[in-house]
């Protein structure tokens, strides 16, 4: 194969404005292979996926997706720097040879990524500040504005990391329409509302047919954790910063539900994706070496593929470190990863590892 695209998702829920994506990529580029790195069950921001990851990967291969790889937790419950290193380095893993992404403007992403990378040795984090505003009035001082624009601001960091570790990747973007967005439809779905004009047919019955998460269905288990657990504990979990464990202890015991806890531990050093990724963090007890031991030791867990992506996967079986199947040996390196979807489990009864196989297209 010669032309082997790439593209980051989360497609949380897939939606009409994923379909065009993809559509536009296949119709413009003509890959022999496009390929998504996707979030599992936890996503960027702190939440939980409203479908689970194999819902999610049958719907990106049956909608135009050949190959779909899960993006590991320690990769995906990340800001943008970490979550767009970690999804790069899978990327370059896979020999790709063209990223493609979306973004809200056209701009020259070669030229600011290698501005910040040039310039990042002079940042300063202002601590009176959240480090998202921040890391924003640093980029205005760049003459860059990722204001609202978060498909802008990934696209700048993919390319930074391209940069930085001087992969072989080039990059293409697409500028997204607007009309389109998961958060849209995740706000929908939480109010009881049909999703029908702003998903594909086969997101809108995969939806009907199955339970949707928030954390509201998660947060007993959290307050659990949190209640359960010494100081000394919730000071080791990863991203556990500046006291901030003696303020989930004290919280956690009046709040009623997770917006509630979120409201009163928040301050102006902490966004609330912030907050819900430590809360992942805590959740699941993560400790710093763990997601360490990840970005040393990444590995490509397959989710899903079509005829396509089956012939890609044949022909760098022996080069690459693929997972298709979860056993002893298999559960030691996907550790973080069988943890979350233990506890995505607690919720979906569905088995997330163990005896689960890819999806193949046409075969099951």
């Amino acid at each position: 194969m010669t032309k082997i695209y790439g593209v980051v998702a989360e497609f949380n829920p897939f939606h009409n404005g994923h379909k065009i994506f993809i559509d536009t990529i296949k119709q413009k580029y003509h890959p022999d292979v496009l390929i998504a790195v996707m979030s599992g069950n936890f996503v960027q921001r702190g939440d939980f996926a409203v479908l689970d990851k194999w819902d999610r990967a049958k719907l990106a291969v049956d909608l135009g997706v050949d190959l779909v790889i899960e993006l590991p937790l320690a990769f995906a419950v990340q800001p943008a720097e970490l979550f767009a290193q970690g999804a790069m380095k899978l990327l370059n893993l896979l020999k790709i040879d063209t990223l493609v992404f979306g973004t809200e403007k056209e701009l020259d992403f070669t030229k600011m990524a290698n501005e910040i990378l040039i310039a990042n040795d002079k940042f300063e984090q202002d601590y009176r500040q959240s480090s998202a505003t921040n890391l924003t009035s640093y980029y205005q001082s760049l003459g860059i504005d990722i204001t609202d624009l978060p498909n802008q601001m990934l696209g700048i960091n993919y390319v930074q990391q391209i940069e930085k570790f001087h992969y072989p990747i080039n990059f293409q973007t697409i500028l997204r329409k607007s009309g389109f967005s998961a958060t849209s439809v995740r706000n929908d779905l939480k109010l009881g509302a049909s999703v029908s004009i702003a998903v594909p047919k086969l997101t809108d019955q995969m939806i009907n047919k199955n339970q949707t998460y928030t954390w509201d269905d998660f947060y007993p288990y959290l307050r659990y954790q949190v209640i359960n657990s010494d100081i000394s504990e919730l000071h080791s979990i990863y991203q556990m910063v500046e006291g901030l464990e003696y303020k989930l202890k004290k919280e956690i015991m009046v709040s009623d539900n997770f917006e509630d806890f979120l409201d009163r531990v928040k301050s102006k050093r902490y966004t609330r994706a912030r907050l819900r990724r430590l809360m992942i963090y805590v959740l699941m007890n993560v400790k710093p070496a763990e997601v360490e031991n990840v970005y040393e030791n990444p590995y490509l867990r397959v989710l899903g593929f079509n005829e396509n992506g089956r012939k890609f996967l044949n022909q760098h079986k022996k080069d690459l470190n693929l997972i298709t199947k979860v056993g002893k040996k298999e559960a030691q390196t996907l550790e973080l990863e069988v943890r979350a979807d233990q506890i995505f489990q607690l919720q979906s009864k569905q088995a997330q590892d163990f005896g689960k196989m890819p999806y193949m297209k046409g075969v099951n």
